[in-house]
């Protein structure tokens, strides 16, 4: 058999291995194939691939137990790069779906290439044998690959998977199983030695792969469902506080009503007796009796009223309620509509709610004030959160991972921060000093 058809056909095989991989994955976390980071996945599986024969080749020793887990982490590590970078697919996610993917296919591909090594006949030509019992296999698993791929798009598999990697226990739980299941076959071979490949051994590997997705599905589900409820009990607690707020504004304009009565009263007496600068001293003190009573209020509401996306607004109503109660004077600017830019909801929600926590936590004591302003345009959202101080903060040391200025414990709001912008492409942070105002600004492209 020439040297260049076997160089063509480990070429070939390897390519299709690879895609009915990359394929999978990319399901995993609801994205679309894109194929020239297919190819770039291909040419760093090669590369991997080649580099552990190499290496064992080199040290002259059989495969020892460690390869094939090695292998794998190294081959998922690249592909969780590709959808870190190319989908802006969390690290975790990424990693957990490689790991999944990696699981489905080849637990497939190696019952399919026991299964021809052992059943296939044996022909006079050799190439009718390479095709029947090595491409066989490969195109039997592409196969397979899109059944799955299918299968996950139908029932909107992804939508629950990214609740798996919700919070570090939850992540790090959930990486270990997958870790697991991509070595279950060695465990099995090593609890059976002597299995044979026959239909009873395809028809474990299957219901394997059945009974985990299903076991995963189930627990995604409920991942996805504990999120919903808390996510709803969060809403509630929001609305409470937008409905508070309103009450507060309610009662104000009631004692507003009942105080411009009595002003207008003295104002008529004034108006008898033509005494115009009494007058007009009564309309300057009742716009500075009006602007301190409700002005700010009102144009608080009407900032709010701007804000389209429901979640937010009643995030920013409990942080303004709480500045409230803390005696902090909060001014709100909100000129244009509010919809929402390329960042999901959830992230803007958390990056929010990171910046004003620490707004209200930083604010001066004696005379705290933040002044918070989102405009957006066609082009962006811009956000920005400003505070005054007691102590200064150090601009540099902000960049550093866990700086805070509260004490032991605190100080990875920040760090989540920076994480969710660099998930979101083409956002932008400034973090800068002006006015005696910590200010740090958010620009998301829409």
């Amino acid at each position: 058999m020439p040297l260049y058809f076997r160089v063509f056909a480990v070429f070939v095989v390897l390519a299709v291995h690879a895609f009915a991989f990359y394929w999978t994955t990319v399901a995993l976390v609801g994205e679309k194939l894109r194929w020239w980071w297919y190819f770039v996945f291909y040419a760093g599986d090669c590369a991997a691939e080649w580099a552990a024969i190499l290496l064992i080749a080199l040290i002259d020793m059989e495969e020892p137990v460690w390869y094939e887990p090695l292998c794998l982490l190294v081959v998922a590590l690249i592909l969780s790069t590709i959808l870190r970078l190319v989908h802006h697919v969390s690290l975790a996610n990424a990693l957990g779906a490689s790991l999944l993917g990696h699981f489905l296919i080849y637990t497939i591909f190696d019952f399919l290439m026991a299964a021809a090594m052992t059943y296939s006949p044996v022909f006079d030509g050799k190439y009718l044998y390479v095709a029947t019992s090595l491409l066989l296999p490969y195109v039997l698993t592409l196969v397979f690959a899109g059944v799955i791929v299918f299968v996950l798009n139908k029932t909107e598999f992804s939508q629950y998977f990214s609740h798996l990697f919700q919070g570090h226990v939850r992540t790090a739980v959930t990486l270990v199983i997958f870790f697991l299941l991509t070595n279950l076959k060695i465990l099995l071979d090593s609890f059976f030695p002597d299995a044979t490949t026959n239909f009873s051994y395809g028809l474990l590997c299957f219901c394997l792969i059945l009974f985990a997705l299903f076991c995963i599905q189930f627990g995604a589900m409920y991942a996805a469902s504990r999120d919903k409820v808390r996510a709803q009990e969060e809403t509630i607690a929001q609305q409470q506080a937008h409905m508070e707020l309103l009450e507060e504004l309610q009662g104000e304009i009631r004692a507003f009503r009942h105080d411009i009565t009595n002003l207008l009263s003295g104002m008529a007496l004034s108006a008898q007796e033509g005494d115009v600068e009494a007058i007009q001293e009564f309309m300057r003190r009742t716009g500075r009796y009006f602007d301190e009573k409700l002005g700010s209020e009102i144009r608080q509401m009407e900032g709010l009223s701007n804000i389209q996306i429901y979640p937010v607004r009643s995030l920013i109503s409990t942080k303004l309620n709480l500045m409230r109660q803390r005696h902090i004077q909060v001014a709100l600017e909100i000129m244009n509509p509010v919809t929402g830019g390329r960042m999901p909801t959830e992230d803007l929600l958390r990056c929010q709610g990171i910046l004003l926590d620490n707004a209200i936590e930083a604010a001066s004591k004696e005379d705290g004030q933040i002044r918070v302003v989102l405009l957006q345009d066609a082009g962006e959202l811009y956000m920005a959160i400003a505070n005054n101080y007691d102590e200064q903060p150090d601009i540099g040391a902000l960049t550093k991972g866990g700086y805070t200025t509260k004490g032991k414990g605190h100080g990875t709001g920040l760090s989540s921060y920076r994480r969710m912008v660099s998930r979101c492409p083409d956002c932008m942070t400034r973090t800068y000093i002006k006015d005696d105002f910590f200010v740090q600004e958010l620009r998301i492209p829409v």
